[in-house]
């Protein structure tokens, strides 16, 4: 097989263009012509040289279709009416070609990244650093670019069941529906997609992630706000694949495949094995365990939905049974050792891990949910519209986002006045600047609501994240966020850009709750 890179211009490409038809004009035909010929000099000379010199006759033959591309550049330009016979002669499709990347909805390279970016921030002045920057004021209410469509086509519906958790996120026509149906943009879409790069960017070579992100060799302390879990590495590489998975990128699918094939290798590493049980905790040094082991569980059962992996799915189920296994049997919830009485911090990320391996078709029981609904009864206040931390003290706002997506989870539907009334307070506080944790769970709430709820509430989450992006043309901090978090010291810029990365997937992350049976979305 020759592996000349000139052989296809050989082809039935070259040998087409005499047979456009008749009343081209002489010099048309005398630039063809000597195209050919070049072409045939050229193709005969790089067949002398062997496969060493590959590189040389790449570059050769970049030189000479830059050449032939352009002269009919200019023969298009004087004759316009040729336009239609070259591409229908010349663009003749001998085979199927290779499918768009279904997860790149916006191509973005890093450029292109860069100067979207440097639109948003033209109006600040060269010397001023990101940190003595006030918020900043444009308008990312953009709508997407309108794609032409024939007008013979029809529109084909397309039904997403709900139970399919992970339908909105796994095509490009899907997440681009989802991101206008439910307010996401472009501004939105480059912020998730260079916080995933940042995150690319300090994975470590044996495929983790570290709270401690400075030390990284890439990095070397460019990026400030480590966090003060260095040693919860598995804690930082759940967070990431989750980041990952939420935009549809696999082990399988997407655009990093490879690095989020190492991050499972990874956990699958350092998991343990015991009785039917998989314990993520890692080394624990501190009270991060079973946040660590839920995080981590929902990336298993996230993954094992989506890319059918046997080895994830036996890890997802094994992690499952670790959760259902260290749940406290008097008040039903979880909190930082196994079978310690509850809090609804853990409890939260418990009750997701549980929903996200119900949805990946686990096997486990279900009065473990029974269990949960009892340990929120415990916490709730105001008739179950707000939640404390632990029984027997006062609501706070963060828990009481955690408490109303738990309740939705376990079956409270829209009807329910008291899901309404917690759905009313937090539409009254807003979006918090200094909260990302309480975002993080209250904008799957609104986002499950709906309404003009959820509307309100996108407006302020969605531009307030996409403002706060260190948005930097150069430096290593660029796409990620700063601590914005009263509890977030422990995770830092980590942790921050993880939960805000997820947060702006939020629209085909998780397909709406409460839409009947189905989510029925035109195409």
């Amino acid at each position: 097989m020759s592996t000349n890179p000139l052989d296809h211009l050989s082809s039935s490409s070259v040998t087409a263009i005499p047979q456009m038809r008749r009343g081209r004009t002489s010099l048309f035909a005398r630039c063809r012509q000597s195209i050919w010929s070049l072409a045939q000099l050229i193709n005969r000379w790089t067949r002398k040289w062997n496969r060493k010199r590959f590189p040389v006759v790449a570059l050769v033959s970049v030189l000479l279709h830059v050449l032939v591309l352009g002269i009919c550049g200019l023969i298009v330009i004087r004759n316009p009416q040729l336009v239609d016979e070259i591409f229908t002669t010349l663009v003749e499709p001998t085979e199927v070609g290779e499918p768009l990347a279904e997860h790149s909805l916006f191509p973005l390279t890093e450029l292109d990244v860069e100067v979207h970016h440097e639109l948003m921030t033209a109006d600040m002045a060269a010397n001023q650093t990101f940190e003595t920057l006030g918020p900043m004021t444009f308008n990312v209410s953009d709508a997407f670019p309108q794609v032409a469509v024939n007008s013979t086509d029809a529109p084909k519906p397309i039904e997403m069941k709900i139970g399919d958790a992970t339908a909105g996120r796994m095509s490009a026509v899907a997440k681009r529906t989802m991101l206008e149906k439910f307010g996401g943009n472009s501004a939105s879409e480059a912020a998730v997609a260079l916080g995933l790069k940042w995150l690319v960017n300090h994975q470590l070579k044996n495929g983790s992630w570290s709270f401690e992100h400075s030390a990284h060799p890439n990095c070397k302390g460019q990026c400030t706000q480590d966090g003060s879990l260095r040693a919860c590495p598995t804690g930082a590489t759940g967070l990431a694949l989750l980041a990952f998975l939420g935009a549809g990128h696999t082990q399988h699918s997407g655009d990093y495949q490879k690095e989020v094939q190492r991050g499972f290798d990874y956990l699958l590493k350092v998991g343990k094995q015991s009785s039917g049980t998989f314990d993520l905790r890692g080394n624990v040094v501190s009270r991060e365990g079973m946040y660590v082991q839920g995080l981590c569980t929902i990336a298993l059962c996230e993954s094992a939905a989506m890319s059918h992996d046997s080895r994830i799915r036996k890890a997802a189920q094994g992690a499952i049974e670790f959760i259902v296994k260290s749940q406290n049997t008097n008040d039903g919830g979880w909190r930082y050792y196994p079978g310690q009485a509850g809090d609804t911090s853990v409890v939260g990320w418990q009750v997701m891990a549980l929903k996200s391996g119900h949805d990946a078709k686990l096997d486990f029981s279900k009065k473990v949910f029974n269990g949960s609904e009892k340990f929120l009864d415990l916490v709730q206040s105001n008739r179950g519209a707000q939640y404390a931390y632990m029984p027997g003290t006062g609501p706070r706002d963060s828990m009481t986002a955690v408490g109303l997506l738990c309740r939705m989870y376990l079956g409270w539907d829209r009807t329910n006045p008291r899901l309404a009334n917690g759905v009313a307070y937090l539409d009254s506080l807003k979006p918090s600047s200094q909260d990302m944790y309480f975002n993080y769970y209250a904008t799957q709430v609104m986002h499950h609501w709906g309404g003009d709820e959820w509307t309100r509430w996108n407006d302020v989450m969605r531009d307030q994240l996409v403002t706060t992006q260190h948005h930097v043309r150069t430096g290593h901090r660029a796409g990620s966020w700063d601590v914005a978090d009263t509890h977030g010291a422990a995770g830092g810029r980590h942790y921050m850009t993880c939960l805000a990365i997820m947060t702006l997937e939020v629209y085909y992350r998780h397909l709406p709750l409460y839409n009947r049976d189905t989510l029925k979305i035109e195409f």
